[in-house]
């Protein structure tokens, strides 16, 4: 079976600017993004485990982080991100890659700014979730 690449142009991060509206806005160009998930398992083992460790099926903490390089289009949405990371609030965010999309609550970790003399701003985010990711 083949697996088709994904171009990094293709890749889009987008913020939902009016809580609870359902529409979301691409942040902008992103020069670089990753992302990566946790599954923490809920570790059962006792003295009946014959010195094997044992873990509980199904169960255990999810998380989702991720980090994006991006030139925001607009400096609106700058400033809804960089608030809600002042603030220490969550945003809904979707991103999108290669026709699948998941979306879900993040809370802004990390929020770097560089702003080289001739050249446009750019800001380094990470974002962590904080419900359940989808995948629509």
């Amino acid at each position: 079976m083949a697996i088709d690449a994904i171009n990094g142009s293709d890749v889009f991060l987008a913020v939902e600017t009016a809580p609870a509206s359902g529409t979301f806005t691409q942040v902008g160009g992103l020069i670089s993004n990753s992302t990566s998930g946790t599954n923490a398992a809920i570790d059962l083992t006792c003295k009946d485990s014959n010195s094997w460790r044992d873990l509980m099926d199904g169960e255990g903490l999810q998380s989702m982080d991720i980090s994006a390089e991006c030139i925001f289009s607009t400096d609106t949405l700058f400033q809804v991100v960089k608030s809600s990371y002042l603030a220490k609030t969550i945003l809904n965010y979707e991103i999108a890659r290669g026709g699948e999309t998941i979306s879900g609550g993040f809370y802004t970790t990390a929020f770097n700014e560089a702003s080289p003399d001739n050249d446009k701003v750019t800001a380094s985010i990470t974002l962590s979730s904080s419900e359940a990711v989808l995948d629509i």
